[in-house]
């Protein structure tokens, strides 16, 4: 999650170029993931991904600034926020097993619509007829990509649905964080949560000896852990590669160009679920997902939007858990 920067610049065009970038890059990691959910169970896969993360975002405040950028004032804050992404990331990975990732992925587009009605309980904020609007319309396309009421719909769907909510919760952490801290320290402290929860959950669960049960996020959440070819291991450790570039990026992004420019550019992974998908599973979505994806995304943007005209020096920020 990037905090928008109130720094004076304003290169639009460079920020929509590293935006684009990064959402192409974290969406071959959501790939990845869910090519090695079938064998691996995520917590190897996200404590792998985080040992090479922290290396590279420690590498990287040193090479901006030093690591000064990691300090902060507010390490309990910085504990609920990494708790709740960890949440997240975990959430929407049980997710990628068993559903496409352009499904996976547009509940997880769900986050600016939670994060538009939270902030009147959390932020004392006001929202507007017209955004709640939006927010009734996005949720209706969050029911039709779920399909609550047919055959299809499976735990994986409140999954993702899941991913949405505690992703929103974070990021309006992030508010209150972004004015004392940097993108640095909460893309560091966030990481560090993620390394030793599932360096935890890896010690309760990594033996396999808890039933794992017969649906794919069951699976993924409680097979054991096992030694990985060096392949796979390298897969794992390519996802910690891409979270770190790929946070660099957005931040970049975040930082040249004004937030309302650039965030509504996050939207452009979902093209490249769709291919992935094609490509990879050789699936493509279905008259309802489409309808769906439309929107929560159309709904999303329109709160974007809304939100920036309002207050043009905060964000609702990046729309997906970014470290």
């Amino acid at each position: 999650m990037i905090h928008a920067s109130t720094t004076a610049l304003d290169f639009p065009l460079r920020g929509i170029a590293c935006i684009v970038a990064g959402v192409s890059l974290l969406s071959i990691q959501d790939a990845v993931i869910k090519g090695l959910s079938d064998d691996y169970p995520v917590f190897e896969i996200l404590f792998v991904r985080s040992l090479v993360a922290i290396s590279l975002l420690v590498a990287m405040a040193w090479f901006r600034g030093g690591l000064g950028l990691l300090r902060t004032r507010r390490p309990l804050t910085h504990l609920l926020r990494g708790s709740l992404l960890f949440a997240s990331i975990i959430s929407y990975a049980l997710a990628l097993a068993a559903l496409s990732l352009p499904e996976a992925m547009s509940l997880l587009y769900s986050a600016p619509l939670f994060m538009t009605a939270l902030s009147v309980p959390m932020l004392g904020e006001s929202v507007g007829i017209g955004s709640w609007g939006a927010v009734a319309v996005g949720f209706l396309g969050v029911l039709v990509i779920m399909q609550p009421e047919t055959s299809s719909f499976t735990l994986a769907a409140l999954l993702g649905l899941l991913s949405g909510l505690t992703y929103a919760i974070s990021a309006l952490l992030v508010r209150r964080l972004g004015a004392t801290d940097s993108a640095e320290a909460m893309a560091f402290s966030a990481t560090l949560v993620f390394l030793a929860a599932s360096a935890v959950a890896g010690l309760a669960f990594g033996h396999g000896g808890i039933a794992a049960g017969n649906t794919p996020s069951m699976a993924f959440l409680l097979r054991g852990w096992t030694w990985s070819p060096a392949v796979d291991f390298g897969l794992m450790a390519l996802c910690g590669v891409v979270a770190a570039f790929g946070f660099y990026l957005l931040s970049q992004a975040y930082r040249v160009a004004p937030a309302a420019v650039v965030a509504p550019f996050e939207y452009s992974s979902l093209p490249f679920a769709v291919l992935w998908g094609y490509l990879f599973w050789g699936t493509l979505p279905g008259t309802h997902l489409w309808l769906g994806i439309a929107l929560v995304v159309g709904s999303g943007l329109y709160v974007l939007r809304r939100e920036a005209i309002r207050n043009r020096e905060t964000t609702l920020g990046p729309v997906r858990p970014r470290v």
